[in-house]
This record gives C-alpha cells, sequence and structure tokens, in this order.
C-alpha cells in the first residue's frame, strides 16, 4: 500500500470507525497519529551523493580518452547532487543506506515525542494509547499511558504490539485487523465506565 493511500479519506474513516469500536467497550482512550517518516536521515543521502561523485571521479580518471580539468569538476559537482536527491526521493533507496536500529531509534523518539505534545497523557485515567504509524520506516511504535496495565497483560499485550507492528508493511487492512485485536484484552484489564467521557480525538492525526 502506498503512503497516499495510508492517508486518504477512505482508510482514515475506516481507522476511526475502528477506533470508536475499540473505545466502545474499553475505558482506553487511543489515537492514531501517521506520520510520513520519523527521523531525517541526511546522512543516508550525502553517503549516496558521495559514492556517485566517486563512480563520476573514476570515470574522468580511467576514461581512455583526455577530458578537460573542468570537466571532471563538474562531473563530480553534478553526480554528488544527483545521487543526494535520487536517495532523498525514492524511499526504496533510502533505506538500503539506513540501519533497521537506527530507524526503530527514530520511530520510537518520535511515537515518544508525540505522545507528549498531543496531551495523550492527560486523560482522566492515564488511559491513553498512541498507536503511531511511521510509513517511511514501515513501522508502528505503540506508546501506552501509566493506566493501561502493559505488565499484568503481558504477552499478549506484547503479541498485539507486534502484529500491529507487522501491519505496518502490509496496508490499512492489516492495521484495522490489529487494532482490533487489542479490543478483548483491554476490555478486560481497563473496562468502560457509565460515566466514561471521550477525551481524546477519534480521527486520525496527521504528523
Amino acid at each position: 500500500m502506498s503512503d497516499a493511500e495510508w492517508l486518504s479519506d477512505k482508510a482514515r474513516s475506516k481507522v476511526r470507525d475502528g477506533i470508536v469500536a475499540l473505545e466502545a467497550t474499553s475505558g482506553a482512550e487511543v489515537v492514531a497519529t501517521v506520520c510520513a517518516r520519523s527521523g531525517h536521515y541526511r546522512h543516508a543521502d550525502y553517503l549516496v551523493g558521495a559514492l556517485f561523485a566517486l563512480l563520476a571521479l573514476l570515470f574522468y580518471l580511467f576514461y581512455p580518452e583526455p577530458l578537460f580539468d573542468d570537466v571532471a569538476v563538474v562531473l563530480v559537482v553534478a553526480s554528488f547532487a544527483v545521487g543526494a536527491v535520487l536517495c532523498a526521493s525514492v524511499s526504496a533507496v533510502r533505506r538500503l543506506f539506513l540501519s533497521r536500529k537506527l530507524m526503530n531509534e527514530e520511530v520510537r523518539k518520535a511515537a515518544r515525542a508525540k505522545f507528549v505534545e498531543q496531551g495523550i497523557g492527560r486523560t482522566t485515567g492515564r488511559t491513553g494509547i498512541l498507536v503511531y504509524v511511521s510509513l517511511f520506516e514501515r513501522r508502528v511504535e505503540v506508546v501506552p499511558d501509566i493506566g493501561i496495565p502493559v505488565q499484568q497483560l503481558g504477552k499478549r499485550w506484547e503479541d498485539a504490539v507486534a502484529l500491529l507492528d507487522t501491519s505496518a508493511k502490509k496496508g490499512v487492512e492489516a492495521f484495522l485487523a490489529a487494532l482490533a485485536a487489542t479490543g478483548p484484552m483491554l476490555t478486560e484489564a481497563v473496562p468502560r465506565a457509565a460515566d466514561d467521557v471521550n477525551e481524546l480525538p477519534d480521527d486520525v492525526v496527521q504528523a
């Protein structure tokens, strides 16, 4: 699924409906935030640019016909620019020059920053849950507030979070199924009170 499809009106509506259904039976306050990417990764662009520049320099040095020095300078600089722009523009190329560990760290930091920025920790029962989707990294990071008893839920929660994370590579339908799978355990762990008030937005937040 393309990034644009994640942010289409149809997809956003489906995710909103999924959140409403989940909150109808539990006291959890779920916020889904979709971000194009969590890190800048400029170093990858510069690395690819440097590789292109090196190839251009080697071409100049070993080309059988003589070339003017001025041509070499232009060739190397232009090659660097082409490589850097290519890397910045094509996600698949950029990912080749990034470690999974780095991307995971960037997603984790960004998700925690959004948790604070969006006020998810301010609910009455501290039962907010940020479900943060980072499209470039193809990751879903789940950040629960202290009112969600993740220790009590144990492996069930860990498996549910892992399923959500995997869904980022599969598309919105897989994401919705993974989100719905958290419903029974949240209903059990954080039952909805009779006077429950919806304190956080159900609409998808585009970061």
